[in-house]
């Protein structure tokens, strides 16, 4: 299994995948990805080959992101036009994301509603659940954290009749960091209903730059299903594997030009031995 997608996150900006300024000292993580008055991103346009990806960034009034818009046609050559929306409470505090797409709507899901639980000053959990005639899939996941208040495993559980009350641990996310604040690596186990492992992945060996991230959201990242966002920092190389064996490898580097704010203008990815690359400008006000 390639994990491509996981390590494209930040380049391909998917957000919201459905497994799913810094101070990690403080668990309040209400990050806004913005560093300075003009530094909001507000669209990318990744290039492969003869693909692109548009996605625009929409913030509320205090610059928190409250919705993505990705449209164009990816690397499959299957249309994409995507939106996410997310709500935040008085205090800025995520309670729930959608997602809205003409595939979904096609398959009789109006959108895909992703509740977030908060508590104590931290995100705590978040329930996806899908139901359309004939199917239904209702799944959790369940934050652990350090004593510095960072996120250091996610617990994965799927209800099989989607009634909530047979959950399973379905599989588990092991992060780790480095001395700055960024994640320098994590592993993926998937289990059965037996509770036996049948799947493993590993990223490690994840290095960053000097520079700023432009979607730097503290621990909101991994709420939102993103590691990446949860760096202040951003990718320049990293490694994955799976339980599959060496024909799985990847090594995955990253080179950026930077702007007079030190966040990415361009970016360009490059994947081996597959030799994949694709190419990402940044827009921001």
């Amino acid at each position: 299994m390639r994990i491509i997608s996981a390590l494209l996150a930040f380049t391909a900006l998917l957000l919201l995948s459905c497994q799913k300024e810094r101070n990690f000292a403080s668990t309040s993580n209400t990050g806004t990805g913005n560093t300075s008055s003009d530094g909001l991103l507000v669209k990318t346009v990744l290039k492969n080959g003869s693909d692109s990806i548009v996605a625009t960034y929409g913030y509320n009034a205090n610059k928190k992101l409250i919705i993505l818009k990705k449209v164009g046609t990816d690397d499959q050559g299957d249309p994409v036009n995507t939106e996410y929306h997310i709500h935040r409470n008085s205090s800025g505090i995520i309670t729930d994301f959608s997602t809205i797409d003409p595939a979904l709507v096609a398959a009789g899901v109006d959108s895909i509603p992703t509740v977030v639980h908060y508590s104590s000053s931290r995100y705590t959990s978040y329930v996806i659940r899908v139901i359309v005639p004939g199917f239904i899939l209702v799944d959790s996941s369940a934050f652990v954290y350090d004593g510095a208040g960072r996120v250091v495993a996610e617990n994965l559980y799927e209800s099989p009749s989607g009634a909530g009350n047979d959950y399973y641990l379905s599989g588990k996310f092991n992060y780790s960091y480095s001395t700055n604040g960024n994640v320098s690596g994590f592993v993926i186990h998937d289990y059965d209903q037996a509770g036996a492992e049948v799947f493993t992945a590993t990223v490690s060996n994840i290095n960053y730059d000097s520079k700023t991230n432009p979607l730097y959201m503290q621990n909101e990242g991994f709420a939102l299903g993103h590691y990446d966002w949860a760096s202040p920092n951003n990718m320049v190389s990293a490694q994955s594997g799976d339980s599959n064996g060496p024909a799985d490898d990847q090594t995955i580097t990253y080179t950026y030009t930077y702007n007079s704010n030190n966040k990415p203008a361009t970016s360009t990815v490059k994947i081996m031995p597959d030799n994949q690359v694709a190419n990402t400008t940044y827009s921001y006000q």
